[in-house]
């Protein structure tokens, strides 16, 4: 899966210390989807997705460097003025990784006894 996530983000050589960030943004995407689907292992099928959440995980929370993006709240044309959403404002609205999956996500999910 960190091939398939590297080619994601277009890192064929990552910087130095960046491999461990990496792994670490892989291996969060990985527990994540663990959790939600209460399984011990990730199924070849929602490889694929994993490496979606992590590609996802990296570009909204700024790992590497890479600046958070952010939502425009409010334009005017007229003198032309564009407003942005604060950080934590932004970061409120992309708190669910997981919500833009769960129809590849449900399938896998497993009852807790």
């Amino acid at each position: 899966m960190l091939k398939k996530f590297l080619m994601v983000l277009g890192k064929s050589n990552p910087k130095n210390g960046e491999m461990e960030l990496l792994e670490f943004v892989l291996d969060l995407a990985c527990e994540k989807v663990r959790n939600y689907c209460n399984i011990e292992k990730i199924p070849r099928e929602l490889e694929n997705t994993v490496v979606r959440i992590a590609a996802d995980l990296w570009r909204t929370e700024g790992y590497g460097g890479e600046e958070k993006p952010k939502e425009v709240t409010a334009v005017k044309r007229g003198d032309v003025s564009t407003s942005f959403a604060s950080v934590s404002a932004c970061e409120d609205v992309q708190s669910d990784y997981l919500s833009k999956y769960k129809a590849q996500l449900n399938s896998f999910r497993k009852l807790r006894w």
